[in-house]
């Protein structure tokens, strides 16, 4: 699509396409919220409010880059200040993600405490899969508010905030959003001039340049980032190489006092060598490394190895995403109370992999087998909206109603085959070599084709000055195609969600509020990207149904510069699509989520600034229907029945700050607790697997020699700990790397 506007590439072959034309329980959590209400008036957390930027690095760069908190959501659907959407919404700001140096959307999600890490396998296209309170949220990622409907990785270099609204929230997305949504806002052009600089060096030969450029030249704004990355061993793993690079120009134009157009190119390249971590432990797993006996009350864990372990195969392995993205939006104000927007955006991402899945031979030694995938995706979203404020039978109204529409092509290929076999590596000192031999990329085998309409309408209405109430409402029709050389499916779906909530405010810094809000997944979400294909059996089942109830309170403390809030949520989705003891597919599955949130962001003193929240989930399985054995055979029960959903920790928190000494010099500290999360269950319900609790440290300092310069240094996972990712069932377990720095220089011209 931008082929013709951008031309970039690597020099790394790799082989071609075959052919290129892509119900709450009564007492869960009362006693927390209660407790922080009586003792200072109602501590809680929901991240953002009023709060006044602190720590200022620019005056024209706005709150994202100088706070914790941010006031407003960035969604045009937003019809009410962030203190007062009845929801947790959790804003990781600009600010935070340099701090941390977190250098793509997977790390900033992997420290959000809710926030569940997925990632891909087999035919599963490599990007970032997030779940939100237990429940898939790799196709509902919006880029400025509109859906990208591929699965792909997201970097940071571009990010202005990262928004994540939990609990059902189709009543914004239009589809899907069982647990939530998350939202990357995208830098634009803004008042004034900056020019920033970032140069990092670290662990494994580290090297990340970055830039961040802005003019104001009269009634034209311009901004420029790019981004350069490079590494011989990313993260210390030897021989996880890294590569990347972006940039992302915008421009707007202020045609007149009332209409301005903003207009954007992006593109991302990055080939980074994929990793899929270390193996599940089992009987054929060597004493010296297994950890787990396989039995009920001592399941398996992964292999006993250092933390920077790595089983690739270089020269063989490789994982390419391609993104390119054009964006134009138009922005009108009638009057001061009624605006007009309307954005067009054309994305295409490409993703493609060949991955060691790494294996236990009969030498005793660990053999690399592999998988691997080749995806496209074409998307074509746009969005039209009113919104303004009217007073209707004397009471005030904000109001959004708008439409969006989007149309995205899907095109899989078969997988790569190659030849010879890489040999085996030993558990602790693998000797990886370099590995020459044939691959040859598989022909295309499906397409996809994914048309979506939605109309909505938001309103929040001024009840009295203590009490506010918000309505959504929006209806979608949905519909999914599914080819391949012998057969075509489709899949029609007609989605109805809505949202309520009530706002009482007792003080000018607390708030109270109860919501409800649903969501809908229909059959073929995802179709291409990972998720469900089309199948004309799907037209006889409903669309998945999910509802989530939430109370809470978000306070204001130490002059409104700290944010808290706390919240009790109930999520229930009861008509799963799955399968009976028949072996056919019915809507009687059953999931259920709750639990409390809790969250903080802000200041507590001038020089002292925290972000973070706690986090606990109890996710079952209520009814998960019948499995059938792998090749076929009679349908069991499902083993999970019951029981906490795989992969779902019932515990996380995550704790940032940083305190500053004096003008010059700031530390800063971090911690991550993710709690032990189920692998697997055996076909008698009891546990196969595991993957172990874990705390992460992280330190930072920073210096400033002047008010332009500074040299920052971070150093991640101090005491080397072993931090495991997600599980493929008791196969392999992905891993984080271990004890690892990075030292950046900082200058403002």
């Amino acid at each position: 699509m931008l082929g013709s506007l951008i031309q970039m590439s690597f020099t790394t072959p790799k082989p071609g396409a075959a052919s290129s034309t892509a119900r709450l329980s009564p007492t869960l959590g009362l006693l927390p919220i209660i407790a922080m209400t009586a003792a200072v008036a109602g501590p809680a957390f929901a991240q953002t409010v009023d709060l006044a930027p602190i720590t200022v690095q620019s005056d024209v760069e706005g709150e994202a880059a100088n706070s914790y908190t941010v006031t407003n959501a960035a969604s045009g659907k937003a019809t009410a200040p962030l203190i007062d959407t009845p929801k947790s919404v959790t804003v990781v700001t600009r600010k935070e993600m340099e701090e941390r140096g977190a250098t793509s959307l997977y790390d900033v999600l992997r420290t959000t405490p809710g926030i569940t890490m997925r990632a891909g396998e087999g035919g599963v296209p490599a990007g970032d899969i997030p779940q939100i309170r237990g429940f898939d949220a790799s196709n509902d990622i919006m880029i400025d508010g509109l859906r990208n409907a591929s699965r792909t990785s997201y970097e940071s270099f571009n990010l202005e905030t990262v928004e994540i609204t939990k609990g059902s929230d189709g009543v914004t997305t239009g589809a899907g959003s069982a647990g939530g949504s998350i939202n990357l806002n995208s830098k634009v052009p803004m008042p004034g001039t900056f020019d920033d600089v970032s140069l990092s060096y670290g662990t494994g030969n580290f090297k990340r340049a970055t830039l961040d450029s802005n003019r104001q030249v009269g009634d034209v704004g311009v901004r420029l980032n790019l981004m350069y990355q490079d590494a011989d061993d990313l993260g210390g793993k030897k021989g996880k190489t890294s590569k990347r690079w972006g940039i992302a120009p915008s421009l707007s134009y202020q045609v007149d006092a009332d209409t301005k157009v903003t207009a954007g190119l992006y593109y991302y390249k990055n080939e980074d060598m994929p990793d899929y971590g270390v193996r599940m432990s089992n009987d054929n797993v060597p004493d010296a490394y297994r950890r787990g006996s396989g039995t009920a009350s001592d399941p398996w864990r992964p292999i006993d190895v250092p933390t920077d372990t790595f089983y690739g195969t270089p020269g063989r392995d490789f994982s390419d995403g391609e993104s390119q993205s054009a964006y134009v939006r138009l922005d009108h104000e009638f009057a001061s109370n009624l605006s007009f927007a309307a954005t067009l955006r054309a994305t295409r991402d490409d993703t493609s992999y060949l991955a060691t899945q790494p294996g236990i031979s009969s030498t005793g030694e660990i053999s690399r087998g592999a998988k691997s995938s080749h995806r496209e995706n074409d998307t074509l979203a746009f969005n039209a909206q009113l919104k303004g404020e009217a007073d209707v039978l004397a009471l005030n109204h904000s109001f959004a109603v708008g439409v969006d529409i989007s149309k995205s092509k899907a095109t899989q290929y078969g997988g790569y085959n190659y030849t010879p076999t890489p040999g085996n590596v030993s558990y602790t000192d693998p000797q990886l070599g370099n590995w020459t031999g044939t691959i040859t990329a598989g022909e295309k085998s499906q397409w996809n084709e994914t048309r979506s309409t939605t109309v909505y309408a938001f309103d929040t209405i001024d009840l009295s000055p203590q009490f506010e109430a918000s309505f959504g409402l929006s209806y979608s029709n949905y519909d999914v195609t599914s080819k391949t050389a012998t057969d075509s499916d489709k899949v029609t779906s007609d989605l109805v969600n809505g949202s309520a909530g009530l706002v009482y405010k007792p003080t000018e810094q607390g708030r109270f509020y109860a919501s409800i809000s649903s969501a809908s997944t229909p059959g073929g979400q995802g179709a291409g990207t990972g998720g469900e294909s089309a199948d004309d059996s799907l037209n006889e089942l409903d669309p998945e149904r999910t509802l989530s109830y939430e109370l809470g309170t978000k306070w204001l403390m130490f002059n409104d510069q700290l944010m808290l809030s706390a919240s009790l949520f109930h999520t229930e989705k009861d008509n799963a699509r799955v399968t009976n003891a028949l072996g056919e597919v019915e809507n009687i599955g059953k999931t259920r989520a709750q639990g409390i949130e809790l969250g903080f962001a802000g200041q507590i003193t001038q020089q002292w600034g925290v972000s973070g929240g706690y986090v606990y989930q109890d996710v079952k399985l209520i009814d998960g229907g019948y499995s059938t054995p792998r090749g076929g055979g009679t349908p069991y029960l499902n083993p999970g029945n019951g029981k906490q959903l795989t992969k779902i920790p019932k515990n996380t928190f995550s704790l940032w700050s940083t305190y500053e000494v004096n003008d010059a010099l700031t530390f800063g500290a971090g911690a991550t607790y993710v709690d032990q999360r189920v692998a697997s269950y055996s076909t008698d319900g009891s546990v196969a697997g595991v993957m172990p609790s874990s705390w992460q440290t992280d330190l930072m300092v920073s210096y400033k020699f002047n008010q332009d310069t500074s040299l920052q240094l971070n150093v991640n996972n101090v005491f080397d700990k072993h931090i495991y990712g997600d599980s493929h069932v008791t196969q392999h377990v992905y891993t984080e790397p271990g004890r690892n720095f990075a030292i950046t220089l900082k200058h403002s011209f």
